[in-house]
């Protein structure tokens, strides 16, 4: 469950919502300056799926008994979230092949500083991760292998989904981020931009604009950092631009619940019984 604060209360996005937000935004990617992922059918299911997982917990939701709200993601531990997870990523394996390789990178990837993407970060040293890692590697290079099937140069087919796999990372982030911020509080230009992976943790999302470091624009090409805020209510402008159209609207269901201290039972009933309402934003080239 994503959490963040509101003036109304503790807003409420599911993830199964947020990967549907990221496959919307995988099928806008690509333009002159960004390359559209060769093997896009498989990238935008990953993209659409990635978190499928989380649904096991989402639907609870998983509580945070200190907070007296449903937990934030990154609140909960591997040993509460890898099961599940784990069965999310089979999920996909069984509707592509590719798409469950690509998924399968994103959840090692979690652990392991997403492949070179967050440079600061390395392998998580927690027994589950590792576990994960190590059973996980092999079998998406197997399904690589497979989908390649000993058709063109294997260096480009790894060249490509490596590709898909960085442009998923962007469009997760992203995703996560028009989920958890508020699109009526325009970004105050007063404050340095955050990194945006940062501003995944906290419940009460900082004020000022967002960066997304090391973007791919091409298969083997160059990074990129992208700049992320919200100029005006409801929109969200991106600079430099990666999407095909010059601006489009999308939506996620959001429910919002009282910030008053619940317990686990009165979290449940007041999720299940909260409105659902549309988290609005218009993208466009900022």
């Amino acid at each position: 469950m994503l959490v963040s604060s509101r003036s109304s209360g503790w807003t409420l996005v599911g993830h199964a919502d947020h990967g549907f937000l990221a496959g919307e935004l995988a099928a806008h990617w690509g333009n002159e300056a960004f390359a559209t992922p060769a093997m896009r059918k498989a990238f935008e299911t990953a993209a659409t799926h990635h978190d499928d997982g989380w649904r096991e917990l989402d639907d609870l939701p998983a509580h945070n008994p200190e907070a007296g709200r449903p937990a934030h993601f990154l609140e909960l531990p591997l040993e509460r979230t890898v099961p599940p997870y784990g069965r999310g990523v089979d999920s996909v394996y069984a509707r592509d092949r590719l798409a469950g390789a690509l998924v399968q990178a994103h959840w090692t990837g979690l652990y392991s500083g997403r492949w070179g993407l967050q440079s600061s970060a390395g392998p998580v040293p927690h027994p589950l991760a590792e576990e994960v890692v190590a059973k996980g590697e092999p079998r998406r290079q197997e399904a690589l292998r497979e989908a390649w099937g000993f058709e063109g140069l294997r260096s480009e087919f790894e060249a490509n989904a490596w590709h898909a796999y960085e442009v998923l990372q962007a469009l997760d982030v992203t995703s996560l981020a028009l989920s958890l911020i508020d699109p009526a509080v325009p970004s105050d230009p007063a404050v340095d931009p955050a990194l945006l992976t940062a501003t995944l943790f906290p419940v009460e999302q900082p004020p000022g604009a967002r960066v997304l470091p090391t973007v791919p624009t091409a298969p083997l090409g160059e990074h990129v950092d992208l700049r992320f805020s919200v100029p005006e209510p409801g929109v969200a402008a991106i600079d430099p631009w990666p999407f095909a159209e010059r601006s489009f609207a999308v939506a996620l269901p959001s429910r919002t619940i009282p910030r008053d201290g619940l317990g686990e039972e009165e979290a449940h009933a007041a999720y299940h019984g909260a409105a659902v309402e549309p988290i609005r934003w218009t993208l466009r080239a900022g």
